[in-house]
């Protein structure tokens, strides 16, 4: 593994960058480096590949190495009809515990809540915003674990 240097000033302005981008064209927030993308914008199918090809053209990257298959479930996996009724009773759960912390003017908080049916029949490993974040630094798709940066101050 090679380790890069990475000026502290480059990483925040990506950092910030990616953040801005992503959020603006979900209407989601990232909270965190390390969790799937998916659930913490509350999206899927159709709308990541959207997102992810949005990602790519606004910031000139190329894709070698990524396969959208073996990070996400396609829109007809998630959508079918046995998906779709369990995430209508789903939303239903979220709809109501939202609607209950908002009569309450959040005085009632729900950590807990239910999650979006995936299918089974396959893994899929998702995509963290760190990963993105590699990304947009490499200008093309690179394996996290394979990436590393040495921050300093000012060049050396």
């Amino acid at each position: 593994m090679q380790i890069k240097k990475l000026p502290y000033a480059e990483l925040k302005n990506a950092y910030r960058t990616v953040k801005l981008f992503v959020e603006e064209q979900t209407g989601g927030e990232i909270y965190s480096l390390r969790d799937d993308i998916e659930k913490q914008l509350e999206i899927a199918g159709d709308d990541t590949a959207e997102l992810l090809g949005k990602f790519i053209t606004t910031f000139g990257l190329t894709a070698n190495g990524f396969d959208f298959e073996r990070h996400f479930y396609s829109e007809g996996e998630l959508f079918s009809s046995g998906p779709a009724l369990t995430n209508i009773f789903v939303l239903l759960i979220k709809v109501s515990l939202w609607f209950i912390e908002v009569l309450s003017f959040k005085q009632i908080k729900f950590k807990h809540k239910p999650e979006w049916y995936r299918p089974s029949d396959r893994e899929v490993i998702g995509l963290t915003y760190k990963q993105m974040l590699v990304w947009y630094l490499e200008k093309d798709f690179k394996k996290v674990d394979n990436t590393s940066y040495r921050l300093v101050i000012a060049d050396d």
